[in-house]
């Protein structure tokens, strides 16, 4: 068995197997004993604030800034789970004459950065190639983190975890 493999089977991200066992490798000894927590994780997004918190249950465990959508191309507002995960993620560019242009993962071109996190269709969270634009409003609706957070943030969370975005928290 792996992190990978234990994480799934028990629907925990296979990072947080390994940073709460303090494992700096996916191998694994023989007879090796392995703590499994599982938090009651969860995504708010504040689109008015471009504010992204890990939360587990109530507790806020972490918050990050990001970019929102623009007023052209909001962010979508209501409650959704994390339908996909994937690591250097491929874009599909519109180009000015409507086709499609496929930058690979990786590449410095690809808008999408280094992680995806899906929980809509066509909508993410992702990493991004401009940085300086983080805290505000200028995605096509979905939110973008530097690379390190969203890196961060994917390790943590499994398929699954809820993610909510709304206007304004009170």
């Amino acid at each position: 068995d792996s992190p990978v493999i234990i994480g799934a089977r028990f629907g925990v991200a296979s990072g947080l197997v390994k940073g709460i066992n303090n494992l700096t490798s996916d191998t694994l000894q023989i007879g090796q004993v392995l703590r499994i927590v599982k938090p009651d994780f969860n995504i708010l997004v504040d689109v008015s604030k471009a504010k992204l918190y890990l939360k587990s249950g109530d507790e806020i465990v972490k918050r990050y800034t990001v970019a929102v959508g623009k007023k052209e191309t909001p962010t979508p507002i209501g409650e959704f789970k994390v339908t996909d995960k994937l690591i250097k993620p491929t874009w599909f560019q519109t180009l000015p004459s409507g086709a499609k242009e496929i930058i690979p993962g990786g590449d410095p071109r690809n808008e999408l950065g280094t992680r995806w996190i899906g929980f809509k269709p066509a909508y993410g969270i992702h990493g991004t190639i401009e940085p300086h634009l983080i805290g505000q409003p200028v995605s096509h609706g979905c939110v973008r983190m530097l690379n390190q957070d969203v890196e961060e943030l994917y390790e943590i969370i499994g398929s699954g975890t809820p993610v909510k975005i709304v206007t304004s928290v009170n």
